[in-house]
């Protein structure tokens, strides 16, 4: 069984997993609900999307009230720089003008990042990486007081960014969710491989990356971006098969994401291609354990009851405020 070293080194944090028992986090029993109520095996779109679309909207709305006050800190900086237009003016509406500087702002912090990406390879995740950015998108270095979490600023604006580009792609292989998909188990795993190639430009520096999500400060936001992420995957998966309603089982599929992201760390085979049977067989003996545990009403009770505690606690952090890209 593979022991990443990397593991020691993250004990105590979320993102800790251990290998013994790598697919016992997918232990279910088959067309049981799990973690999301009435998202379960074998209903429509309409059902499990309702859900769903409840739970995102708690989410966007936690996330519009985050944002609302970071605008409102930014405005007072800048009024104590001495800034800022009159409102009695006859100008446009609080609220208008408001997110017409939020978007402003946001434009901003997305090119200086995209910029910053550049230089993660020399620079590493930093603030001096953000600093070149903003000197490069011609914006004066001071700029660079606009992320107050330094180098996480930009490891989450990165994992948003391939988030989003793989939820695009999903989009366009389903026809927005609304086609089925031939091989469910095959989707997850493609699915995954795809998320996971988009860190292969910065592998060296991925340890660092990884070390900075696991801060207790940065926590919330980053297991915010897993839990949607997986979200993501299961909806456009289709999650109508019996065979694999395990897949459902959202801690389940990010557990195994982060396991193979730390396998692929040490993987030096051509075109990780170790990796890529590493995540196979892990997703091949999830489905068989949860075909073995269906057997076993009790320990399959046990598991749920530890599945559904782990999903709440999950989900009380995400209401702490984050952002989606």
């Amino acid at each position: 069984m593979f022991i990443s070293p990397l593991i020691e080194h993250a004990q105590g944090c979320w993102l800790a997993i251990s290998t013994a028992t790598p697919a016992a986090v997918l232990t279910l029993q088959q067309q049981r609900p799990v973690l999301l109520p009435g998202y379960a095996v074998g209903r429509s779109y309409s059902s499990s999307s309702d859900n769903l679309d409840e739970f995102r909207a708690r989410e966007e709305q936690r996330e519009r009230e985050r944002d609302a006050a970071e605008q409102k800190a930014y405005k007072a900086t800048q009024s104590d720089a001495g800034g800022g237009a009159g409102i009695g003016g006859g100008g446009a509406p609080p609220d208008a003008e408001q997110s017409a500087k939020q978007a402003k702002v946001e434009a901003i912090r997305t090119r200086i990042l995209d910029a910053a990406l550049l230089h993660v390879p020399e620079l590493g995740w930093t603030k001096q990486a953000i600093v070149q950015g903003a000197e490069e998108s011609g914006f004066p270095s001071v700029v660079h007081g606009m992320f107050p979490d330094g180098g996480f600023a930009l490891v989450s604006h990165f994992n948003g960014k391939c988030n989003a580009e793989l939820v695009q792609s999903l989009q366009k292989k389903t026809d927005n969710g609304q086609k089925e998909v031939g091989d469910p188990l095959d989707f997850l795993v493609q699915a995954v491989r795809q998320r996971l190639s988009m860190i292969e430009p910065f592998k060296k520096q991925w340890p660092q990356a990884m070390a900075l999500i696991a801060q207790p400060a940065n926590a919330s936001t980053a297991l915010a971006q897993v839990l949607t992420l997986v979200d993501d995957i299961c909806y456009y998966s289709g999650d109508r098969s019996v065979d694999f309603g395990w897949y459902t089982r959202r801690v389940g599929l990010a557990t195994i994401m982060k396991m193979t992201e730390l396998y692929m760390l040490q993987d030096t085979s051509a075109g990780h291609a170790q990796t890529w049977e590493f995540l196979k067989n892990r997703m091949d003996e999830a489905v068989q354990l949860q075909m073995a545990l269906a057997q076993t009403e009790g320990m399959t009770q046990t598991f749920q009851r530890s599945f559904n505690s782990a999903f709440i606690t999950a989900r009380n952090i995400l209401g702490l405020g984050y952002s989606r890209h």
